[in-house]
């Protein structure tokens, strides 16, 4: 238990959608350490009466903690869709800086991690073999797509991965920022802890080489909201990581209510 309070507070900003996911599965642990172990039971389980489905194939849809749908795709990396540059949200829309993507997708990741992408602004491509996202738009939908995944990978990608991810989709830190990223994946399954948001919005004073992301999540009591900078460089968007990395840890802001937050849960 304590180690997943720990992970709570180490996610609060860099993450702030993990954080409600967390108050919850702790709350949930919490009462059930109090119930009596039941006895071992030797109940058959019955035999699976579907095909089935090889390597490959994409599985059935599933959900994250909170019950919101998730694409299983046919690699745990995830798979990105056709692009169709013309059906991104028009920029003289009001709501522009909260307005998502066409075909807004989450996809189940390594361990649960959702995963988004789109069909109008990226990924253009994931590739197999090194599990790293690019081609995320110049837009701020590119933006907050390519803030969700670096995270969500940083966070959820096997080892040997997440540390590329951390050293291509992170612009500085070096070695200081693996570190501490090291230090926040000591928790058993922690991937399942990226989630998909309850709201998403750019921040004012949008600009084509720097987007203000913010991101919100369920809590127990209200949501708690936490954001980054992310800066274009070498034709994609990456996270502009401060000087000073413990900021990134730092505590997410709590507010009662999403209003002003754009919902990115994508559609079947």
């Amino acid at each position: 238990m304590r180690s997943l309070r720990v992970l709570t507070v180490l996610f609060a900003s860099i993450i702030a959608l993990v954080i409600a996911a967390f108050a919850w599965t702790i709350n949930r642990d919490d009462h059930a350490s109090d119930t009596p172990a039941g006895e071992p039971s030797d109940t058959t389980l019955p035999q699976q009466s579907f095909p089935h489905l090889s390597p490959g194939v994409s599985r059935p849809p599933t959900t994250d903690l909170f019950g919101s749908r998730l694409e299983v795709p046919s690699q745990e990396c995830g798979v990105a869709l056709g692009q169709d540059p013309a059906a991104r949200p028009d920029p003289a829309r009001g709501d522009y800086l909260i307005t998502e993507p066409a075909g807004m997708q989450w996809q189940r990741g390594w361990g649960g991690a959702a995963l988004p992408v789109s069909s109008s602004d990226g990924p253009t491509r994931i590739d197999p073999e090194r599990g790293i996202a690019t081609g995320f738009s110049r837009t701020p939908q590119g933006a907050v797509l390519a803030a969700l995944d670096a995270v969500g990978r940083a966070l959820a990608a096997p080892e040997g991965t997440w540390q590329q991810v951390v050293g291509e989709r992170f612009y500085d830190g070096g070695p200081a920022l693996i570190s501490r990223f090291a230090r926040s994946r000591t928790t058993p399954d922690a991937a399942r802890y990226v989630v998909v948001p309850e709201g998403v919005r750019v921040q004012p004073g949008y600009r084509d080489d720097l987007a203000v992301v913010q991101i919100a999540s369920r809590t127990h009591d209200g949501y708690a909201v936490g954001s980054w900078a992310m800066t274009w460089i070498n034709g994609d968007w990456r996270v502009r990581v401060p000087a000073d990395i413990e900021t990134l840890w730092g505590p997410a802001t709590p507010v009662l209510t999403v209003a002003g937050f754009g919902s990115w849960k994508g559609l079947p």
